[in-house]
């Protein structure tokens, strides 16, 4: 076939594209590209739809064959794209640099502030989402996840006020409800933290994280029996979880079904040897039911751990001025 005819293959996919026939659509962009693999329109394109079919990897290969014909915006975007969908954070990161020293959109900026956030790097994780914002105000992913940078940030006040952000744009965002539901949590905001729990739990009864953290709100509510409520429907979704477990045990601890909590904390334990928290909350248990040595035994389990823990320093030191 000649450079005409790629050409008129890839013409014939973009029109099925307008249609609404990507498969189709792709398989006139493959046949452009065997016909000349130096049609760079055909290998982004195909990139695209590869990508909006999950197929990253192939996406990817075809990004990087664009941009051997030309370095391009739409060739490092996708190429950014593909690395970020397949979790390379740092080169999806220098792939969107990369390209914003050709040109800019608010998802390129999005993007970037993802990779900012996914990697720890918060500063800049704000600055790419606010610049994302300014492009598009509407943008609701950039105002969610600015939220999430903040919160992690501990500006629970910002945090708030861009999760409702979201909300004023779309009500029923899911993703936004249950971050201003843990982030009012987070801030003391227990009644008001409930409400946008419940929301989720409405709309996703089998929200893990959702019903985690209802049964931790009910608990700082001093309804500690609900709790437990939650904590169960959660372990019944996901059972590797060792803080659920330890929390579990806590609250059972505090409503004197001591035996409960043991088996609970117990199961935090095997998850990981080396979580401290439940090993603490057992020598209170065993202190409890009267165990002093299998509590001293804890106790030291939990100095092995962090050997600074305060509580863990004085329980051990008390059992011991008592046995001498």
């Amino acid at each position: 076939m000649t450079n005409n005819q790629a050409k008129k293959l890839y013409q014939k996919g973009i029109e099925l594209l307008t249609y609404g026939k990507p498969q189709e659509a792709m398989n006139y962009f493959r046949e452009a590209v065997d016909a000349d693999p130096f049609c760079m329109e055909a290998q982004l394109e195909l990139g695209y739809i590869l990508g909006t079919m999950e197929s990253y990897e192939e996406a990817l290969k075809s990004f990087n064959n664009a941009l051997k014909i030309q370095n391009s915006f739409p060739g490092l975007f996708g190429q950014g794209l593909s690395l970020f969908l397949l979790e390379d954070y740092e080169k999806s990161l220098e792939s969107f640099l990369e390209a914003l020293e050709i040109g800019e959109n608010e998802d390129v900026w999005y993007y970037k502030g993802d990779c900012h956030l996914i990697l720890g790097d918060y500063e800049n994780a704000v600055n790419s989402f606010e610049i994302s914002l300014s492009m598009d105000p509407d943008f609701i992913e950039a105002w969610n996840d600015l939220g999430v940078a903040y919160s992690i940030m501990g500006q629970d006040e910002r945090a708030i006020e861009c999760f409702e952000q979201v909300l004023g744009i779309d009500n029923y965002y899911e993703t936004a409800i249950y971050n201003l539901g843990s982030t009012l949590a987070d801030s003391g905001n227990y009644e008001d933290a409930l409400g946008y729990l419940n929301r989720t739990i409405e709309i996703d009864p089998e929200n893990f994280k959702a019903l985690f953290y209802k049964g931790n709100v009910l608990y700082f509510l001093e309804k500690e029996e609900e709790a437990v409520e939650y904590f169960k429907k959660a372990l019944k979704i996901d059972k590797e979880q060792k803080e659920l477990w330890n929390y579990l045990g806590y609250v059972q601890f505090s409503l004197g079904q001591n035996h409960e909590a043991l088996e609970s904390l117990k199961e935090a334990i095997k998850l990981n040897n080396d979580y401290a928290a439940p090993y603490l909350n057992l020598g209170n248990v065993y202190l409890d039911l009267g165990q002093d040595d299998m509590a001293l035994e804890s106790f030291e389990k939990v100095l092995e751990i962090e050997p600074d823990n305060e509580e863990a320093l004085f329980y051990k030191d008390s059992l011991k001025d008592d046995w001498d």
